[in-house]
């Protein structure tokens, strides 16, 4: 009786960590989406640098693909390319091993008021959530 008690105690603690753990990645994978949105909507190169993976590649609502160095150049004299401010709306993170998706509302804080929808795919590498994939569309 005792050892199926230890058991089963082992059992909850171990359920108990993974569960706090999977909420802080999804904790990170937000808060680096968040990051990605408010550094694309002021132009950061370091910023957008330091969160996105040199190959990620990203869909435009108007159905065009990119490549990073499209929406961040590597060349210093080459602008980045600007979004407008967008907030979040009901995110949902999905974590799969080292791979996370978020999908959510994106929405102008413009007075026009779009709203997109974003999925961002996340490759968690050296301890670090890394942007590869961008889907956005406009919301209809």
């Amino acid at each position: 009786m005792t050892i199926r008690r230890t058991v089963v105690a082992c059992f909850l603690m171990l359920g108990s960590a993974f569960a706090q753990i999977q909420s802080t990645a999804q904790d990170e994978v937000l808060q680096a989406t968040r990051s990605w949105l408010q550094n694309v909507s002021k132009g950061d190169r370091a910023g957008l640098n330091a969160i996105m993976d040199p190959r990620c590649i990203i869909t435009t609502p108007a159905g065009d693909v990119l490549t990073k160095e499209r929406l961040v150049p590597d060349d210093p004299a080459q602008a980045v390319q600007r979004l407008p401010v967008f907030d979040l709306d009901s995110p949902m993170v999905r974590l799969y091993g080292d791979t996370a998706v978020l999908m959510a509302r994106l929405k102008s804080t413009a007075a026009d008021g779009q709203v997109m929808n974003g999925t961002f795919v996340y490759n968690k590498r050296d301890g670090a959530w890394k942007l590869v994939a961008i889907h956005l569309s406009l919301q209809k």
